[in-house]
């Protein structure tokens, strides 16, 4: 029997399988009608139609248009799948159905196998669900953010203008840094000096090791499958879960034993580890010290990617469009002076930074599909039928590209959020679609909005961004946005120096401090 011989032939029976279920059901559910798509073929669905290749959010966006409906339902091997492509549908279903529409896909190679299932985003709706967000959403409200996590910011702000002076051409590396130092201080109360740290080295590595498997597993098409032992021919998904078992035991534990560790020998830095320790927290029954450690490695596995995919885009977006920086520099320069650093008590004089800021949110999306959302009930919307189970993808690149909702989409103009006598609010706020919707909105939107903030009104304070080839305009030709939860650019030409004299001696000194 060859390597794959004895899975070919249990795939073969659960196909099998799957045939004798979809002719018993077919008839039943022939007769319920669909929202718009594309028309499903004998068995396997719309497992063709659906994009590949790369931008699959614009592949949707298209499809959207040919088939004239914001809303696509399709089916893939039996299970159903929703796609969400503006705001007035993610609205209809995810805020105001949100008992229904709230859920998350079973996805058994992550939650069940690599036992990623205590993880926030991924768990199913429920009381533990609910119990943990109701802890993270408290621990990240404004004025919690402002009090306790601003200083944070500041500092390791500061210290990643003192490396990007240093070594600008490192600047991705910088970037990540920074991200990874903010949220293990806040988290584990533990300074960040390197990129050796351990701890930023650990996190990456579970970034790493999960961007090798993009895309969805034989295991979560036919969950049976889970039970192969890892020796059976073709298992080897069974290989790559048991390390990703152990990153995931990995990340919990060692920076929460290190907490442990310091709070028992007095030298611990005040944390949200530390407070979820010493508090009394309701805990909906579970253990404190797991509630705790579950909690903290959430803000440790969340933060760090979508600040780093924000902060790229807005570089990107610099060196398109010299004459926004210019505009901003000119702002900064009116409110702040050249004598010191921005700090957040500018943040209500500089409207036009804050735009420019809004604008990397919604110019590109940094979860262009967002985490998928799952249907807990069948249900009716549009006098289409919705299966119980069916997956929903938010098209949130869609939505912040909608020309009915902005104008000229494609164009970074931080001007459209101001107001106009036809649009006296101004253009939406992207936050209301890149941060999630209804109960699964990202309960960290406001620590993750006011750390973009200061970092870019403090890069633009600093430095002048540019192209290398001595070219703006506003094309991106030839660049390409990876696929995955978060979408970063592929490489482009970018430069990076102070652009007053006394920008270094600004940054030396609150780097110190």
């Amino acid at each position: 029997m060859s390597e794959f011989a004895g899975l070919r032939y249990l795939c073969g029976s659960l196909v099998a399988v799957l045939l004798a279920s979809v002719l018993l059901t077919r008839g039943r559910r022939s007769k319920r009608r669909h929202l718009a798509g594309p028309p499903p073929k004998f068995l396997v669905g719309n497992l063709k139609d659906l994009p590949t290749g790369g931008h699959e959010w614009d592949q949707y966006a298209k499809m959207s248009e040919l088939y004239g409906s914001d809303v696509l339902y399709m089916t893939a091997l039996g299970t159903g799948l929703l796609v969400i492509n503006s705001f007035e549908a993610a609205h209809d279903l995810l805020d105001k159905r949100g008992s229904v529409y709230s859920d998350r896909p079973r996805l058994v190679m992550i939650k069940e196998l690599m036992k990623w299932d205590w993880n926030l985003i991924l768990m199913s709706y429920g009381k533990d669900f609910t119990t943990y967000r109701r802890v993270v959403q408290q621990e990240f409200q404004p004025s919690t953010v402002s009090q306790l996590y601003h200083p944070i910011m500041a500092t390791e702000v500061a210290a990643l203008l003192d490396r990007l002076l240093t070594s600008p051409e490192d600047l991705i590396q910088h970037f990540r840094l920074m991200a990874g130092a903010i949220i293990m201080m806040v988290t584990y109360g533990h300074k960040v000096d390197s990129v050796d740290d351990k701890y930023v080295a650990l996190a990456e590595a579970v970034r790493e090791y999960s961007a090798q498997r993009p895309g969805t597993e034989l295991v979560d098409v036919f969950p049976i499958l889970k039970y192969l032992p890892s020796w059976f021919p073709g298992a080897g998904f069974q290989k790559y879960a048991a390390i990703g078992k152990e990153l995931s035991i990995q990340m919990r534990s060692a920076p929460f034993k290190m907490v442990k560790d310091r709070l028992a020998s007095g030298t611990a830095s005040p944390s949200l580890a530390s407070r979820l320790l010493h508090q009394s927290v309701d805990t909906g029954g579970i253990d404190q010290d797991k509630f705790a450690q579950n909690t903290c490695a959430v803000v440790y596995s969340a933060g760090a990617d979508t600040t780093l995919a924000a902060m790229i885009n807005f570089i990107l977006a610099m060196t398109l469009y010299p004459e926004v920086q210019e505009r901003a520099h000119r702002e900064l320069d009116d409110v702040v002076g050249r004598d010191r650093l921005p700090n957040f008590s500018d943040k209500g004089r500089l409207p036009y930074v804050s735009n420019v800021v809004k604008e990397t949110l919604r110019w590109k999306a940094v979860a262009p599909l967002g985490v998928p959302h799952a249907t807990v009930s069948d249900d009716i919307y549009r006098d289409g039928y919705v299966p119980k189970g069916t997956t929903v993808i938010a098209n949130i690149s869609a939505m912040l590209h909608d020309p009915s909702v902005y104008s000229d989409p494609g164009t970074f103009n931080p001007d459209r959020f101001f107001s106009t006598e036809e649009k006296p609010d101004g253009e939406p706020d992207p936050a209301r679609a890149a941060f999630g919707f209804g109960r699964r909105i990202c309960p960290g939107r406001y620590f993750a909005e006011d750390s973009l903030w200061l970092a870019i009104a403090s890069l633009l304070h600093v430095f002048a961004i540019t192209n290398p080839d001595g070219r703006g305009g506003n094309g991106v030709t030839g660049i390409r946005w990876s696929s995955g939860l978060v979408s970063l650019p592929s490489p482009f030409p970018h430069k990076l120096a102070p652009r007053f004299s006394k920008a270094a001696e600004l940054v030396s000194a609150a780097d110190r401090t």
